[in-house]
């Protein structure tokens, strides 16, 4: 009797550890452990994780004998990139983006060819790296059909959504109200899913229409209306700190506007889509902005741009005297000056 039981007890403290080992192996992970093999980057290279979707450098390493990690917690996947910097801390071009969730990810590349790095793990990067494919080998009068299909029938996380925000005024908003429908309350109450939600609802802005009222502070607390500045041909350009682009555009192209149009009826305002004090204050002093620069500080959330249906930055919006759109600017183009043409049609002409 005795040896029936003391078997039958280990059968049950085997059963019951394999049953725990079966538990652990299918539980997420609750943490992220980033590990990158950096193929001929010298040592002492620093390397920043920057979050894109907040904006943020979350963390910095040096690349010592090729490879460098990153390990810590993120709430949800995010789009992240890998920027680098010499020993005089100016930035170098080899970098690659690729989302960061509570996973095991690896990366490798090579220095000449960082941006095609080669990531492994996670389900994000998995769909990220499926969608790629369908995109280089979709013919081009296909392409949008097939990455539209590839979006919707894997709708529920942040790499599809995030996608299609990127595309979003080439979709219907019929078909961005049912995308949001197939999310679950964890990627619909997020900042990408509320994001959606607002344009589904907001109306579009174009062309021929009446400006929109917005309302922000300036760096001094100050309030600022746009109907402020009615009566004069008005520039409003949305920007944001992390916006590389939108830097350049601030330092090289926007001083010259305001120096040629210093005598005319004309108004450059930039509007942050900032969501921190200290990142804006600290962007608009190194570029040295001196014209009005507003912001609620409420980022992509902001009722300002969805009023604006802002979907990539920097997007500049040109209003006439008569409060009237004339067009709207996405994207910096340096030397092009398509928008200072369109404002010697209305000031010089």
């Amino acid at each position: 009797m005795n040896y029936y039981k003391t078997t039958f007890l280990l059968l049950l403290i085997v059963d019951t550890l394999l049953s725990c080992q079966k538990t652990k192996k299918s539980s997420p992970q609750d943490t992220f452990e980033l590990s990158v093999t950096a193929k001929n980057f010298p040592d002492s290279t620093k390397v920043y994780l920057y979050n894109r979707d907040i904006d943020k450098n979350i963390d910095s390493a040096f690349v010592i004998n090729e490879s460098f990690k990153f390990s810590g917690k993120v709430e949800l996947p995010s789009l992240c990139y890998l920027n680098f910097y010499d020993k005089q801390n100016k930035p170098i071009d080899p970098y690659t983006y690729f989302y960061l969730e509570n996973a095991t990810i690896l990366i490798e590349g090579e220095y000449s060819d960082f941006i095609n790095a080669k990531v492994i793990g996670s389900k994000q990067n998995k769909l990220l790296a499926q969608y790629d494919s369908i995109t280089l080998k979709s013919d081009e009068d296909n392409r949008w059909d097939n990455q539209l299909d590839f979006l919707f029938s894997n709708a529920n996380n942040q790499m599809t959504l995030t996608n299609l925000l990127y595309r979003k005024k080439q979709v219907t908003k019929d078909s961005l109200f049912l995308f949001y429908e197939k999310l679950d309350s964890i990627n619909s109450n997020s900042q990408k899913g509320q994001e959606l939600l607002a344009y589904a609802k907001a109306v579009d802005i174009k062309p021929g229409d009446k400006f929109r009222d917005i309302v922000g502070s300036d760096l001094y607390g100050v309030e600022h209306r746009l109907s402020d500045y009615y009566g004069k041909v008005i520039l409003l350009d949305f920007w944001g700190t992390g916006c590389v682009p939108c830097r350049q555009q601030n330092k090289k192209e926007f001083p010259k506007l305001v120096d040629k149009y210093d005598k005319e009826d004309f108004k450059l305002i930039s509007y942050s889509l900032d969501t921190k004090m200290k990142w804006w204050k600290k962007a608009s002093l190194d570029d040295k902005i001196s014209w009005l620069n507003i912001s609620d500080l409420n980022g992509m959330k902001s009722e300002n741009v969805h009023k604006y249906a802002v979907t990539a930055i920097p997007n500049s919006f040109l209003i006439d005297k008569n409060g009237v759109v004339v067009k709207s600017f996405v994207g910096f183009y340096e030397g092009e000056n398509s928008i200072e043409k369109e404002i010697d049609k209305l000031l010089l002409n």
